[in-house]
């Protein structure tokens, strides 16, 4: 898998060239099979925190391929993706997805909650995909029982986002995004 998003991307291109599809990238994730002997050593698990980034590939700069391990029962905060392209597949467990709009001005001045506009439950080997064109989300591990573990592909690689307050809208800056590993080793 990590070959083949090599090809399709190139050397020094991510999906915010013009000429790649992110459609292209969707299917090689669908295509792929999970099978824990890819991936386990990059699924470092925190117990003390809601997930870990555990950096595979940093594609020349051009996107990050990571994983997240999901502790039981957590989630991540609502969020943006810098402009970022997001391809998440399922690899263990299952995640749940909500999809807010972005809010408007006078909806953060008036404290108006966020709109849910989807709630996905995506179990292993699903895919799906958010860019903020589309708007904001969050992850869930529902699961009282297991971790969960998702392969997510960010192109153009992103350090800072912002997060969002579900019951009024305000946005505050996330702080730097870090990596729990980097290529198998904890950092």
């Amino acid at each position: 898998l990590i070959s083949d998003i090599h090809k399709v991307l190139g050397p020094d291109q991510g999906l915010d060239s013009k000429n790649i599809d992110a459609g292209e990238i969707i299917r090689l994730m669908e295509q792929y099979s999970s099978n824990s002997k890819d991936w386990a050593k990059y699924a470092m698990f925190d117990h003390s925190r809601a997930y870990t980034r555990n950096l595979i590939d940093d594609g020349n700069g051009k996107f990050n391929l990571m994983i997240l391990a999901w502790s039981k029962n957590q989630q991540s905060p609502i969020h943006n993706h810098s402009g970022s392209h997001c391809i998440m597949k399922i690899l263990d467990g299952e995640l749940q997805e909500t999809l807010y709009d972005w809010p408007n001005r006078p909806s953060i001045d008036g404290g108006v909650p966020l709109n849910v506009s989807r709630d996905t439950m995506y179990h292993a080997n699903q895919v799906t995909y958010v860019h903020d064109s589309i708007g904001l989300h969050r992850i869930k591990n529902p699961s009282q029982q297991q971790g969960a573990v998702s392969l997510h592909l960010y192109t153009p690689p992103y350090q800072l986002c912002k997060t969002f307050e579900e019951k009024t809208g305000k946005a505050r800056s996330s702080g730097v995004c870090t990596f729990y590993s980097v290529k198998g080793t904890p950092v």
